[in-house]
């Protein structure tokens, strides 16, 4: 472990999967579940009904307004449920549950493109809505943008290789393998948004996605950054500084406020299997690692698999389990079981053995200062956390910038004293939000 002075963050060593495992794809679960909504006050309505076939490909569930992308199944079978379902996050969410015919039938309604350089923009970009794939963040833009009747203007468009900066193995893995596509990808961007520049963000310590870049002459649709990465440089808060020198306001402030765009690879690739295929994002890459899990692996898994599928394809448990946490183990998310779904922002699932679980309790806080030395956006995580401890959420949020807090979970991970820091932070921002809510102020 090794301090980043100049923007905060932590250089990590973890066990994440090797990048030379290739990715392993797994067979469609028997059953699936699909959430209508990935955030509070956005929903897609069903198209289907209890008791209704539905194909793999197929649409189930759209958003009006174009806040959320649609929904697909990921297999072919029978609705078999239309409820709420419960998160660790807190809440439910209508869900849609089918059942697998064991047939696996494929049957996409979107329509691939043949020549996407003389598609029309307005097109391409309809295309990868269709299919489901999030290529900017359409919540933020205008009604008109946002509904495909313009074309978002985007002076930069930033493609992330290097995940939240915790390691990167999964999206180091996707660029070894996919290189050829990412080209593609760069060019299908080039002729929706024409933007000034392609900035491929990779880790410079990564050799082999070097050699991939360079076989696949990826240079020559997008301007190669390799970087020192550290966590959470994958934040684009982080990023844009990176590239471009300057901050974006906090709180509040967007990266589209300033004509930037940030993707995943993956999304990426996503983006050019509907242009080329017509596929809708019915598969995420999932890396599974951990002292728990007896053979690390990044897989193809199909959205909507509940998390115990995962586990058999990696030898099962190594050990008891203790603790289970989508996302990397600092900025994720503990599980309470393993019947909920891969979603579509899913990409790792970190099990912990139970003898490895620390149980200590929480201590007062010492002042060392430990967590606002490794803060990346320069707050006091000490004085914000006892804040929102003791109920002082306003003074939290005017005083100290709760909002500015990226739920990175550095702070957390350093104290001396174990206090649940990013835990108090996030109990601060839910209750906030559930007040003004309450009050119509949102």
């Amino acid at each position: 472990m090794k301090p980043v002075t100049l923007f905060g963050g932590l250089e990590l060593d973890t066990d994440l999967p090797s990048p030379d495992l290739p990715f392993e794809e797994i067979l469609a679960p028997k059953r699936i579940i699909l959430p209508l909504s990935d955030r509070p006050g956005v929903y897609c309505r069903p198209l289907v009904q209890r008791g209704e076939t539905v194909f793999a490909g197929e649409k189930i569930a759209e958003d009006p307004t174009g806040k959320m992308m649609p929904v697909h199944s990921s297999i072919s079978g029978k609705v078999v449920d239309i409820r709420p379902y419960r998160y660790a996050e807190g809440g439910n969410t209508l869900s849609v549950f089918i059942e697998s015919d064991g047939e696996d039938t494929y049957r996409p309604e979107i329509t691939p493109i043949k020549n996407f350089v003389e598609a029309d923009p307005a097109a391409l970009i309809d295309t990868i809505k269709q299919a489901g794939v999030k290529i900017i963040p359409f919540e933020l833009l205008p009604e008109g943008e946002r509904t495909g009747k313009k074309i978002p203007k985007v002076k930069h468009f930033v493609i992330n290789a290097i995940g939240s900066g915790f390691s990167g193995a999964l999206p180091r893995r996707i660029l070894v393998e996919r290189a050829e596509d990412l080209v593609h990808g760069g060019r299908i961007i080039q002729q929706i948004f024409q933007p000034e520049k392609i900035f491929l963000v990779v880790n410079k310590d990564h050799t082999d996605a070097q050699d991939a870049i360079s076989k696949a002459n990826l240079e020559s649709v997008m301007e190669i950054l390799p970087m020192e990465v550290y966590y959470p440089l994958g934040h684009p808060h982080l990023i844009f500084k990176a590239i471009f020198g300057k901050e974006i306001p906090c709180p509040g402030g967007k990266a589209i406020d300033f004509g930037v765009v940030f993707s995943s690879i993956d999304t990426v690739i996503h983006a050019v299997e509907a242009v080329d295929q017509g596929r809708p994002l019915i598969q995420r890459y999932v890396g599974v690692f951990g002292s728990g899990i007896k053979s690390p692996k990044n897989l193809k898994v199909r959205i909507g698999t509940p998390l115990w599928d995962l586990i058999e394809p990696c030898g099962g448990f190594e050990g008891k389990p203790g603790r289970l946490v989508l996302g990397n183990p600092l900025d994720g998310m503990a599980q309470f079981a393993l019947d909920r779904p891969v979603l579509r922002d899913t990409r790792l699932l970190w099990v912990q053995q139970e003898s490895k679980v620390v149980k200590d309790r929480y201590r007062a806080c010492i002042n060392c200062g430990d967590c606002i030395k490794v803060c990346p956006v320069g707050l006091m995580p000490n004085f914000l956390s006892k804040f929102c401890e003791f109920g002082k959420l306003e003074e939290a949020a005017q005083q100290y910038d709760l909002w500015t807090c990226i739920d990175c979970g550095l702070c957390a991970y350093v104290c001396p004293a174990r206090r649940p820091i990013v835990h108090f932070i996030n109990y601060g921002k839910r209750e906030l939000t559930l007040r003004e809510s309450e009050h119509g102020t949102l």
